[in-house]
């Protein structure tokens, strides 16, 4: 319990912080017709390049403890209607029986047609059939890889008559916080692709499918004991967003009452290539209605979600309509669904209008009720 407070009592300082301080960054000119005594936050330029990740942030970052867990997480969405998703998984996991494996080893990997219908495997490996790099992206398991850097990946895996070869290609810079990628709450995130063209072959059923089409690849680490930490959300909602000459990748949590319940997201924003602001913020919320509860895994999720932004470079709304769900899981002491959503943008960003349809792969994460 003291462990938890402390990581709310970060969560809620990382807040505080924000609210009202300028954390927004990027150029801008102070508004005409101010009240002399309102404070005008200050307006802070980024460089792009400080957020670029090193090739050994996407690298191997070892696991120190028992408790430690690392993954190397791919989806697309393609031209034909498919999308699929896969993960390189390494470190502590907590299994079916409620006992924890710091030895697991596995890939998962689904393919979902233009209908929800999925396929999909993991398969686990023993240790000594796994390797990784600690200098750059290179994560084999059996006759299965991940390995690249910016601005390329390349990804195989083979398992029966299910499998993939794809090649994702940088169509934004890499984001990780400086220097190392280690949130405020000390668990690593690097999103060394918020946009990437995917191109290559899946492999349903024995049968080649030649694929083109948009991706993301982020990779995690961190120490998770089973159910420590879990009881400070009482959600969090992650996505990215394709448009035109704009990529938005959110990541929005809401604390648990008993932490205060405070709320508050982080959004990069990229133009073309260029990541052009990272906001953190209280004025970045998530609201969920139309819920339903899915028969496989009797999970409760939201069918529709709409996102809000109220900051001073970018405002607006996205409204996230789900198509069908990728997953729906209870798992460690979270409940837990992915899914492909239709998008609605509305968005203003830098006093240009941003708006279009598209569509998404996002997930929300909450305590079972």
């Amino acid at each position: 319990m003291k462990k938890w407070l402390s990581i709310a009592a970060v969560v809620i300082l990382c807040l505080a912080l924000v609210i009202g301080a300028a954390c927004t960054c990027g150029g801008g000119e102070e508004g005409e017709g101010v009240d002399e005594e309102e404070e005008i936050p200050e307006i802070v330029f980024l460089d792009p390049e400080e957020y670029q990740p090193d090739r050994n942030d996407d690298a191997f970052h070892g696991l120190p403890s028992t408790d430690a867990r690392e993954m190397w997480f791919f989806d697309a969405i393609f031209d034909n209607g498919y999308c699929m998703g896969i993960g390189f998984r390494m470190g502590v996991v907590l299994t079916e029986t409620g006992a924890t494996d710091p030895e697991y080893r596995s890939v998962a990997f689904g393919i979902f047609d233009p209908d929800g219908e999925k396929t999909e495997t993991e398969v686990q490996f023993p240790v000594s059939e796994v390797s990784a790099s600690t200098e750059t992206c290179d994560v084999r398991m059996g006759d299965n890889y991940v390995h690249g850097e910016f601005p390329r990946y390349e990804i195989h895996f083979r398992s029966g008559d299910l499998g993939a070869d794809l090649v994702f290609e940088n169509l934004t810079q890499g984001y990780r916080n400086p220097p190392d990628g280690i949130t405020a709450l000390g668990e690593g995130w690097v999103v060394a692709q918020p946009r990437a063209r995917v191109t290559g072959t899946l492999i349903l059923d024995g049968e080649e499918m030649p694929v083109s089409g948009e991706g993301y690849h982020d990779h995690t680490w961190g120490v998770s004991t089973p159910g420590e930490g879990i009881g400070i959300l009482a959600s969090w909602n992650w996505g990215k967003l394709f448009l035109p000459n704009h990529t938005f990748v959110f990541n929005v949590i809401q604390l648990a009452e008993k932490f205060g319940g405070q709320s508050g997201g982080i959004l990069m924003a990229f133009k073309g290539e260029e990541l052009f602001q990272v906001l953190v913020s209280e004025n970045i919320v998530v609201e969920l209605s139309d819920f339903e509860v899915d028969e496989l895994s009797g999970v409760e999720y939201s069918r529709k979600m709409v996102l809000k932004i109220d900051e001073p470079r970018i405002k607006g709304e996205v409204i996230l309509r789900v198509r069908y769900l990728l997953e729906a899981s209870s798992r460690e002491g979270m409940e837990f669904f992915r899914a492909l959503s239709d998008c609605d943008v509305k968005l203003d960003v830098d006093g240009e209008e941003v708006e279009g349809e598209t569509q998404a792969i996002h997930e929300i994460g909450k305590p079972p009720q």
